[in-house]
């Protein structure tokens, strides 16, 4: 067994996202190794929540701004109480108030930071002060590279999920709950409700689709900001009947047991777990160019990749699997088979080995 490890991991996001989901499966796996582990996070946030369900140990901090000093110090004497060998930046903000914490504490471990999405960096300096970076996917160390950030400093370990959830469900109850026929051919989404996610080139798309199979349905599921704005221009097509916004759902397990296929029409991402989750699902999938996006998706294999912005060849690819059954079967196992790379168990394994690394 490789030495016990005592990490401090800090995340300071308000919602419950993907890098939550990733922390806390992180956090579960290493604490079944043997290793330590300890989070800094915001006092009622979601990771607040699913935390304190489960009996982690974790600090809140309060933080009004990046640059909070109260913030700072207040992580910084966290530091010098734990006295971690790593500490684990997950998101943005965390990884300000850690960096800037670590420089007042007297205390000096090893930094480690998360990047997740496939934007580029702000604030170069950010990334060229910690000792290493987890890119999620291919995609973002690109990017990174692209940014000038030394490559000697990045590791790809790729997010996971948790496959065993995705084995042996039904969704049959939906049906019902969404008024719609079993066999009814289910175009679906997952993800928050975000610019980058380009959720109106799936809508526009499902316009397309729907004109050539007039009984296809299409899912979008999850929340955001944009709610509102999607359903006004589901409105101005004309879809409102065919589209369906399931908001935030704790049964996406069963939900994808129903599609026929996962699309997705983001313009970035960073990998994308809820493709992961559709192709554990036996789902085809239809899925636009970008990011780590094609680190998953082997076009001509387990689905299409088409270019961003395109919504008429994301109709075009969407209605070829749906029309050419042979082919949705081909795809659906070669997904099932594919997704087996990605697991939290590899994430968890791919993590330990870094910080294992930097000691």
């Amino acid at each position: 067994m490789t030495k016990q490890l005592k990490i401090l991991h800090i995340d300071l996001e308000k919602t419950w996202r993907g890098g939550q989901q990733q922390l806390f499966w992180l956090v579960e796996g290493l604490s079944k190794k043997g290793h330590k582990n300890f989070v800094i996070c915001r006092h009622k946030s979601e990771l607040f929540k699913k935390l304190s369900e489960n009996n982690i140990s974790f600090f809140t901090v309060k933080m009004l701004f990046e640059l909070d000093p109260f913030a700072i110090y207040k992580t910084a004497n966290i530091i010098e109480k734990i006295k971690p060998d790593i500490i684990h930046l997950h998101s943005a903000h965390a990884h300000t108030i850690g960096l800037l914490a670590s420089k007042v504490s007297k205390y000096k471990p090893k930094l480690v930071s998360s990047r997740r999405v496939d934007f580029n960096i702000k604030s170069r300096w950010k990334y060229k002060s910690v000792n290493k970076i987890i890119a999620i996917s291919e995609g973002v160390k690109k990017v990174l590279l692209e940014d000038r950030i030394p490559e000697h400093k990045i590791s790809v370990v790729y997010s996971g999920v948790d496959l065993k959830r995705l084995e042996n469900v039904s969704g049959d109850y939906l049906y019902e709950e969404f008024k719609i026929k079993k066999g009814q051919v289910i175009v679906g989404t997952v993800g928050a409700l975000a610019g980058h996610k380009n959720y109106k080139n799936f809508i526009k798309s499902a316009e397309i689709v729907k004109k050539v199979i007039p009984e296809a349905i299409f899912f979008v599921v999850g929340k955001g900001e944009l709610e509102q704005e999607l359903k006004e221009y589901a409105r101005e097509l004309n879809m409102s009947d065919s589209i369906i916004f399931t908001g935030f759902r704790n049964d996406i397990p069963q939900i994808l047991s129903i599609f026929t296929i996962f699309v997705l029409s983001s313009y970035k991402e960073g990998l994308c777990t809820s493709i992961i989750d559709g192709m554990a699902s036996g789902l085809p999938i239809v899925a636009t160019d970008v990011g780590g996006v094609g680190e998953l998706v082997n076009n001509g294999v387990n689905g299409f990749l088409v270019p961003s912005r395109n919504p008429e060849l994301l109709a075009e690819k969407i209605i070829k699997i749906i029309k050419e059954k042979d082919l949705w079967k081909k795809y659906s196992e070669a997904s099932k088979i594919k997704s087996k790379e990605f697991s939290k168990e590899k994430m968890v394994d791919g993590t330990e080995r870094i910080y294992t690394g930097l000691l």
